[in-house]
């Protein structure tokens, strides 16, 4: 015997995908013969009525222009005097001098490569469907100068926030640009870097920045001479010995190198089975304070690592095999693999920047390099506002727009201060563009 039931939770489901919506009520009426009586002929009236669908209609996106006039006043009682005495009123400076392009239409072209990883030569066949005719070339040059002019403050402030956290988790990932100003080959790798606060801060922030070379003065650079706490990383050798950063190892990198060395059988699988332990162990811990999550790990996690140790340190291996790179790794990095028992507020991996850094390589993946420095510089640039906005709760698009329309208005180069009302935590930012 089968039985059916009904899937009341789907259609709730369905129906709070569509509760914010506009609604337009579209009322069935009978017309014509069909409203008359098929027994009698009378007409008939009207009992009640019942929804019987809701569909979601799309309706495609259409440039409008808007044009500014300004309006000129004159004083007729000074100007029976002879005096002239006139005023115009001032239209709000656009964000780009010169060019047609409106806050809602550079915030899109942002949204559309760095949000939805659409590149500006597929952009271009879309503004033209909806009726401007407009070049990659421009979009791009639309991308640099708004990044440049407005958004490049925010960007420099984030940086700020940023060295002042005490702890953060750092990535970075292969970029190719073409122009470059070193004399390299287009071939060679440039970089693009990740530094992340963490989850719990009061200020989250997800920091890109632009290079030509994976060297430590770009780690230097971003973080100057003020930052010092611990840095999560990959175990890198560029982040060792920097003044005031302390490496916090990766315990998720460990694991990896266990995987690679065959991880379901023999010896690396005992290294996998332990880096699981861990992590096991660390997700019953998610919901404790700081303070209590140290004191946990000092309890539980702690013998755990002092038996990996020990398997580690005995484990007779090749060095030029995976298991024997995976043994290497970890005794290389073992006071920087241990440090986690050192802060509550550290974490097991660096699993957090390789997620923040992943929107980049999927953008990486469509619109293959930059053209040139200044085309990757702002790439981190727009990269670290969006996300940034994310991060806060913000719709990314929504703030570009306040930040390209507000901005150019304000006098914020000579009061730097206003830049703070702008920020992604900001109140009024928070209100306008959650």
């Amino acid at each position: 015997m089968t039985t059916t039931t009904r899937r009341k939770k789907r259609k709730v489901h369905k129906a709070k995908l569509i509760e914010h919506l506009p609604t337009n009520d579209i009322h069935i009426h009978l017309e014509g013969a069909d409203y008359l009586c098929e027994l009698c002929g009378d007409t008939l009236k009207v009992m009640g009525e019942k929804v019987v669908r809701e569909e979601v209609i799309f309706i495609p996106a259409r440039l409008e222009k808007n044009r500014y006039i300004e309006h000129s006043y004159d004083c007729q009682a000074c100007r029976k005097q002879d005096i002239s005495s006139i005023k115009r009123a001032q239209a709000p400076k656009a964000p780009l001098q010169n060019s047609l392009a409106s806050p809602s239409v550079i915030a899109w072209v942002m949204h559309q490569k760095y949000n939805l990883s659409l590149p500006l030569y597929r952009q271009e066949k879309e503004w033209q469907n909806y009726g401007l005719l407009v070049s990659r070339k421009t979009l791009a040059n639309w991308l640099i100068r708004a990044s440049e002019e407005w958004l490049q403050p925010i960007y420099e402030r984030l940086r700020q926030y940023l060295i002042k956290e005490p702890v953060i988790h750092a990535d970075e990932t292969p970029y190719q640009i073409l122009n470059r100003s070193d004399g390299k080959p287009s071939t060679s790798q440039a970089r693009i870097w990740l530094f992340q606060a963490v989850q719990e801060s009061q200020y989250p922030i997800t920091y890109y920045h632009s290079s030509l070379t994976r060297s430590r003065e770009n780690i230097i650079e971003v973080l100057s001479e003020e930052f010092e706490g611990y840095c999560h990383c990959d175990g890198y050798v560029a982040y060792q010995n920097i003044p005031g950063l302390t490496v916090v190892g990766c315990w998720a990198h460990m694991r990896r190198k266990f995987v690679d060395a065959s991880g379901d059988k023999g010896q690396a699988a005992i290294g996998v089975a332990y880096c699981n332990q861990l992590f096991a162990l660390e997700r019953r811990f998610e919901n404790l304070s700081t303070a209590e999550r140290k004191w946990q790990r000092q309890i539980q996690l702690k013998p755990i690592l002092k038996e990996f140790w020990e398997w580690l340190e005995q484990l007779p291996v090749l060095a030029k095999s995976k298991l024997g790179q995976a043994v290497a790794y970890g005794r290389h990095l073992k006071e920087e693999l241990m440090r986690v028992l050192e802060d509550g507020r550290l974490a097991l991996s660096n699993n957090l920047a390789e997620r923040k850094i992943r929107p980049l390589t999927i953008g990486r993946k469509n619109f293959l390099f930059s053209k040139s420095e200044l085309g990757a510089t702002t790439n981190a640039i727009v990269y670290s506002i969006m996300e940034t906005a994310k991060a806060n709760g913000l719709n990314p698009y929504s703030y570009l727009c306040r930040l390209l329309t507000d901005l150019p208005n304000l006098p914020f180069r000579q009061q730097p201060e206003l830049i703070e009302t702008y920020m992604p935590w900001a109140q009024e930012i928070q209100d306008f563009c959650k």
